[in-house]
């Protein structure tokens, strides 16, 4: 997989990993938690793929604390 990566491709963790610097199982936890979208793929929709310029986007956001 030498392509460039498109922004708008879905990728599975390992190339959002390779993309953004985010951890597979960071991201399978921040998307668990609500934190970055994803998007289930697959016959039983239990694969996860993100699209890259979503996922920036949302790490770029601050985080939201309660008060």
């Amino acid at each position: 997989m030498d392509q460039e990566l498109s922004e708008r491709q879905l990728v599975g963790a390992a190339q959002l990993e390779k993309a953004s610097g985010l951890k597979r199982r960071q991201a399978y936890s921040m998307a668990a938690a609500g934190l970055i979208p994803f998007y289930r793929v697959g016959r039983t929709r239990r694969g996860i793929r993100f699209r890259l310029d979503e996922v920036l986007a949302a790490l770029r956001q601050p985080a939201v604390t309660e008060k």
